[in-house]
């Protein structure tokens, strides 16, 4: 399942409508913060005014103010205030009833010892809180405004941003490529990236081209010399007259012929398919048989046999020129690296087993002789399929394990 990825165009919007909506509430959190410092210390000079000035005089007396009012203790002060203060004496501003609001000053005379208390009640004169709702409701159709206009700006900049790099995944998917595609972009940041991109496109497809020519080439300039190569030894193999050390090096060269024209088929086989192939029944039993022929032909080994452990009708639908391809690589390495005995392929659920005896107890199951384990590994893989091997005192047990297709 390919995981989910957010869309660039999203994530700015989402990005502006983040930052105006902390900038907003930022602001009216400020702004609350500023008006309310601002009154409540309006009202906090008008007691310090008041205090300044009877210190001045040699007795306290009635504040000139009518809205303040001067008490000797805690004990004159209105029900609704001394209760507050009676919670929370440490504090200078109070909450009283009927929507009075305290803000209180203790303090000391010269004439006396004992502290005095300074108490304006400014319910009367807020500004602020009267106009509360008024102000949270202009900055709300404010904050909606903006919050508007952020969405468009942020649409608008998603738009150019993205836009550039669509027109550049658009373009890349062309098959052939625009020339020079690179040109169409005047943002410098996406100019480089499709120049960027355009040059390694570029040198992909010449390496595909030179891969294409030498594909082509191969299967005609390294067929053809191993094919006179091999129809002479076996013309000289048909000679009465050569001695027996003759005809031994001319089967090593026919036998060697016919592997590196088997390997050549492989690899070319292998480049040229780009996609997996078709898949096609393909008898087991049959496939074995005339493989295991052909190696017999090549190079016979009277001591090593055959058996099958599957039913003439077992099948699998593969690829059937890279199956038969795989099951030669793998019976040529069993020839050239198994010692004499039986040969078992069993078919099982999971796909097929070979094993065959060991010829020594320092070998591997794929020497540097032969296709090699990498070559045959691929050819698995082109097939569905995986390949494993394993290793016992006595035997070489490959496996190949299936990863789409099934037994028929």
């Amino acid at each position: 399942m390919a995981p989910h990825r957010p869309s660039l165009s999203v994530r700015i919007r989402a990005a502006f409508l983040l930052l105006v909506v902390c900038c907003g509430l930022l602001f009216g959190f400020l702004t609350l913060m500023f008006v309310y410092t601002v009154e409540d210390a309006f009202f906090y000079q008008q007691l310090d005014v008041e205090i300044a000035r009877q210190q001045q005089q040699p007795a306290a007396t009635v504040p000139a103010d009518p809205h303040l009012q001067l008490y000797q203790s805690a004990s004159q002060f209105p029900s609704d205030l001394a209760l507050a203060y009676q919670q929370n004496p440490a504090e200078s501003e109070f909450t009283g009833q009927q929507g009075r609001h305290y803000h209180l000053r203790r303090w000391l005379h010269p004439s006396q010892d004992t502290s005095l208390f300074l108490v304006t009640e400014v319910s009367q004169q807020l500004v602020v809180r009267p106009a509360r709702q008024a102000m949270l409701t202009l900055y709300g159709v404010l904050f909606g405004i903006f919050l508007l206009v952020a969405l468009g700006l942020g649409w608008y900049f998603a738009r150019r941003a993205s836009q550039p790099l669509l027109q550049l995944a658009s373009l890349v998917q062309q098959d052939p490529l625009p020339s020079n595609f690179s040109n169409q972009f005047t943002d410098r940041e996406t100019h480089a990236l499709a120049q960027k991109l355009e040059e390694s496109l570029l040198r992909l497809q010449q390496f595909a081209e030179r891969e294409q020519h030498f594909s082509r080439d191969a299967s005609h300039e390294l067929r053809t010399p191993l094919a006179v190569i091999q129809s002479s030894c076996e013309l000289l193999l048909l000679n009465p007259k050569a001695d027996a050390d003759t005809q031994r090096r001319l089967q090593q060269i026919a036998t060697a012929c016919a592997q590196m024209h088997q390997l050549i088929q492989s690899l070319l086989y292998m480049a040229r398919e780009a996609d997996p192939a078709d898949g096609e029944t393909v008898l087991l039993a049959s496939c074995f048989t005339q493989c295991w022929q052909q190696q017999q032909q090549w190079q016979p080994r009277p001591g090593l046999r055959l058996e099958l452990d599957m039913a003439e009708t077992d099948a699998l639908e593969v690829p059937a020129e890279l199956f038969r391809l795989l099951i030669s690589n793998l019976l040529q390495n069993i020839w050239r690296h198994s010692a004499d005995g039986v040969v078992l392929v069993q078919a099982c659920a999971s796909g097929l087993t070979l094993k065959n005896p060991r010829a020594s107890s320092g070998q591997q199951p794929y020497a540097l002789s032969g296709f090699g384990e990498g070559i045959a590994a691929r050819l698995a893989n082109c097939c569905g399929m995986t390949l494993e091997h394993q290793s016992s005192a006595t035997h070489w047990r490959s496996e190949l394990r299936q990863q789409h297709t099934t037994p028929l």
